[in-house]
């Protein structure tokens, strides 16, 4: 019951996601946000690893925890970025890209039961969500940002599921906060990189556009004062927002490892896809974002695979 309970504090936690990466946006890169993420993480990670048990350990050389690193940092790069470039909700997309692979590796890697019913009540809640993301545009016509952008959140789909399916593999192996913390590090130096890698290209791009002023300077801003990754002043409301976005990577995380010891993985993730409907709810009131027919009917629909997927078959005595 308590693992229910987790899923659900979860996916209030993550339906914030939206909403305090657009907020964050205003002084932070994509890429920038994405380490600033990783390392509040992994500060409250140290602080409960010490807290609990006096030490820290840390396990690089376990491929499981390299690949879950690598995936997670893949995820949190392209979700900023693709967040920042459109709607505040775009990142509605990653759930079911999300849920899709899980159902997968749930039936072949762990050997856990999938049945009919919850394979098509997963295929409604996909449908529904995609009829969200694409809100009434025709396959033929996504073309250019929106197709670029439809790509960038299902390769984050991708890392977000190979990072839970690694969490899933430590179970029993390593300490879900050991796990998490290693797993933090090897993600926040990979967005270290990308951090200086993006302000030197930005800064060689400045030199370029100061030698031809017919195009605008802030299109290659290499950030304020300096400082890589800093983009504009850091507000009140932007510190909140970073703050939000850390504390569910070092807290958050940890209620899912703990919910993946007693709820497949499969439905783990479809419970973490209700996400979307809160962050539809986020982006009207906060950001005053357009709620189309398609939005309210693709939402519908996954509501229908959401039921369908947790309705228990009758039992045969």
């Amino acid at each position: 019951m308590m693992s229910y309970f987790y899923m659900i504090l979860l996916t209030i936690l993550f339906s914030f996601g939206g909403i305090t990466i657009k907020t964050s946006g205003t002084a932070f890169t994509p890429f920038m946000l994405s380490f600033l993420r990783f390392a509040i993480g992994v500060l409250l990670l140290v602080i409960i690893a010490l807290v609990r048990e006096h030490r820290i350990s840390l396990h690089f050389a376990d491929k499981i925890i390299l690949m879950g690193g690598i995936a997670k940092a893949v995820n949190y790069l392209l979700e900023n970025y693709g967040v920042m470039k459109g709607f505040s909700f775009g990142n509605v997309i990653v759930w079911p890209v999300q849920a899709v692979v899980a159902l997968a590796v749930s039936r072949f890697l762990f050997q856990e039961k999938v049945t009919a019913r919850s394979v098509a009540g997963a295929i409604l809640c996909v449908i529904g969500i995609i009829t969200v993301s694409l809100n009434g545009t025709p396959l033929g016509e996504i073309r250019g940002e929106q197709a670029s952008l439809l790509a960038v959140f299902v390769v984050s789909g991708i890392g977000a599921a190979l990072f839970t399916i690694s969490q899933k593999m430590l179970i029993g192996k390593v300490g879900a906060v050991e796990a998490n913390l290693s797993m933090f590090l090897v993600g926040s130096v990979i967005c270290l990189v990308a951090v200086l890698f993006t302000d030197r290209t930005a800064q060689a791009a400045s030199s370029v556009i100061s030698a031809a002023p017919t195009l605008s300077a802030a299109s290659a801003s290499p950030g304020i004062s300096g400082i890589p990754g800093i983009i504009g002043p850091v507000t009140g409301p932007v510190l909140v927002s970073i703050s939000m976005l850390g504390g569910i990577t070092g807290v958050g995380f940890l209620l899912q490892a703990a919910a993946l010891k007693k709820i497949p993985i499969f439905m783990v993730t479809v419970i973490q896809s209700s996400t979307v409907i809160l962050s539809l709810v986020w982006a009207v009131l906060f950001f005053h974002e357009p709620v189309t027919r398609y939005i309210v009917a693709g939402t519908l629909v996954f509501f229908m695979g959401i039921l369908l997927v947790n309705i228990k078959g009758k039992s045969r005595g």
